[in-house]
């Protein structure tokens, strides 16, 4: 009798071991860069706007989380935001769940000077975890089906659009850290700026195009 116990209790430790990596043991945050270029790729430093952005079920419009407020960008044309514990959504009782929608709207306020009163614009992506190996993965892709270039390790995702909006150049950071990890964002800055390959500290560091891997992130304690 105590040999089938014993049986049946390795039998559970086995099969919590191969889905344990998709439940994770920390929760994952959300952190999207943004830079902001006008048409003639000029960087638009210094300049305020309001933004809104929605994370949504892609099946029924569900709003899961919401937020606006007023944004400047930086003397780079750099801008952000952070979704915190979004794992919560991307996971039901711990594994991948339905696609989401992530939507922001950029709308110009009494400070904005960079777009018109009635120019305001709307940037969609969908966020789509799955299951491979037991282990959880995640894809993004514009509206019209396109994915953004990928890359992870241990204890992060990163995702680039390697093809610009009207204004907007961007990325996604999730990791299971937050505040997100200061080098990692530089790191994200540096592989989805447009003129990347052109800039002596991206190929000092020998990004030249990828994301560096290893060394460049807090390690999970």
């Amino acid at each position: 009798m105590n040999l089938i116990k014993n049986k049946f209790y390795f039998l559970i430790v086995v099969v919590f071991s191969l889905i344990a990596p998709i439940w994770g043991q920390s929760d994952y945050h959300l952190s999207f860069q943004g830079m902001l270029t006008d048409i003639e790729g000029e960087q638009i430093s210094n300049e305020q706007f309001d933004l809104k952005v929605q994370l949504k079920h892609k099946s029924d419009q569900e709003v899961l989380f919401e937020f606006g407020s007023s944004v400047t960008t930086d003397q780079e044309g750099w801008f952000g935001f952070n979704i915190e514990g979004i794992s919560s959504y991307i996971l039901k009782d711990g594994t991948p769940g339905t696609p989401l929608v992530i939507k922001m709207e950029f709308m110009p306020n009494n400070n904005t000077g960079w777009i018109g009163e009635n120019e305001d614009f709307m940037v969609t992506y969908t966020l789509s975890p799955y299951q491979q190996e037991n282990i959880l993965e995640i894809k993004i892709t514009r509206m019209e089906g396109s994915a953004l270039i990928a890359h992870s390790e241990e204890h992060f995702y990163v995702f680039k659009d390697q093809i610009p909006f009207a204004y907007l150049t961007g990325g996604f950071l999730i990791a299971d850290h937050h505040p997100p990890d200061n080098q990692l964002v530089e790191d994200l800055k540096i592989w989805i700026s447009p003129s990347e390959d052109e800039e002596p500290e991206t190929i000092s560091r020998g990004v030249k195009g990828g994301f560096p891997t290893g060394g460049y992130h807090r390690k999970k304690k």
